[in-house]
């Protein structure tokens, strides 16, 4: 690594090229693209569990992280090659409470429907249970501050950000994720995501309802959203295309609508399949839905049993493109 290539720290809830949804997947390939040219290190967890946050990533001598005497918990340490040949380091912290789902979807319906119940105290204990809690985390941010010069944030929904972004404001960036759902509107969001920092949008439209929800357009800001290498995918596809051509595999399926993403109720998914399914039944249409991702939410029995909606689980990156090429929609 360069002496001279600057330092940015990478703040993310879960940091996995393995799990299903839209902003781990934006994070990994950010800091795979930022290693070619700056010294990065990724301050995340040890789980890949965004419902329970689980540590499913174990700990061994060898990686331990002993470096900082502040820590408590153990922290796994780790050195990565990107795909182009950047390398980073990655800091992956102990989560020191599991989230019940249940228990949490309850707290959560009480304190987003009635906002007298929105107070400081009431928020910061829902944000624990939203998770991941990570104190260790935050606190090695404060201890490190000065030796980074960008604090990039992704997700401004989770405890990271929000406990993590007060001691770097002023030199951070945050990827929000932003979308008009319930939480959003919390008071604590609107302390927290200030024009102190700066920001990174995915879409004009995402910078839309930003600044309708929070009262303010950042004075510094870019509309990156991720980078999409068409031409290789393409390739990709056409290669595969031609081995299975050549195999005699050729496709006679009925065609079908896919969803790519996390099987979770507040991604509105069941109000999808569940209209697909009315639509199947008031009309002759040949369409299957097919669903890719992990389920992260209790699914009802009469959308399991469907004979017109197929659930794939997590896929291999292969498949996943044979299934966008081959979708009708």
């Amino acid at each position: 690594m360069k002496a001279s290539l600057k330092k940015i720290a990478v703040v993310s809830p879960i940091f996995s090229d393995k799990v299903s949804g839209g902003s781990e997947k934006l994070i990994f390939q950010f800091v795979e693209l930022l290693s070619e040219d700056f010294e990065v290190t990724v301050l995340t967890t040890r789980s890949l569990d965004y419902v329970t946050w689980k540590n499913s990533i174990s700990v061994n001598e060898t990686d331990l992280y002993q470096e900082w005497s502040g820590r408590s918990k153990p922290i796994r340490f780790e050195e990565r090659r990107s795909a182009s040949g950047g390398k980073y380091k990655l800091l992956q912290f102990t989560v020191e409470k599991q989230r019940n789902i249940d228990r949490f979807n309850r707290m959560s319906e009480r304190i987003l429907r009635e906002p007298s119940l929105q107070n400081r105290e009431n928020v910061n204990l829902w944000l624990e249970e939203q998770g991941p809690y990570v104190p260790e985390l935050v606190q090695f941010i404060e201890a490190h501050k000065s030796e980074y010069e960008i604090f990039i944030f992704v997700s401004y929904l989770y405890y990271p950000l929000v406990f993590g972004i007060g001691s770097v404001i002023e030199k951070s960036i945050v990827i929000p994720t932003f979308h008009d759902e319930a939480p959003a509107y919390l008071p604590i969001y609107k302390e927290v995501l200030t024009d102190q920092s700066s920001y990174s949008f995915n879409t004009p439209e995402e910078l839309s309802v930003f600044e309708n929800i929070l009262g303010f357009k950042p004075g510094s800001y870019s509309v990156i959203g991720m980078n999409l290498d068409l031409e290789k995918t393409e390739r990709e596809y056409e290669s595969r295309n031609k081995r299975k051509s050549a195999a005699g595999q050729v496709s006679t399926e009925d065609p079908f609508l896919l969803y790519i993403g996390r099987v979770d109720q507040g991604k509105g998914f069941l109000e999808m399949a569940e209209w697909f399914a009315e639509w199947k039944k008031n009309s002759r249409s040949p369409f299957k839905l097919k669903i890719v991702g992990k389920t992260a939410s209790k699914i009802p029995a009469k959308i399991l049993e469907n004979n017109d909606i197929e659930f794939l689980g997590f896929v291999e990156e292969g498949v996943k493109l044979d299934l966008l090429h081959g979708c009708s929609c």
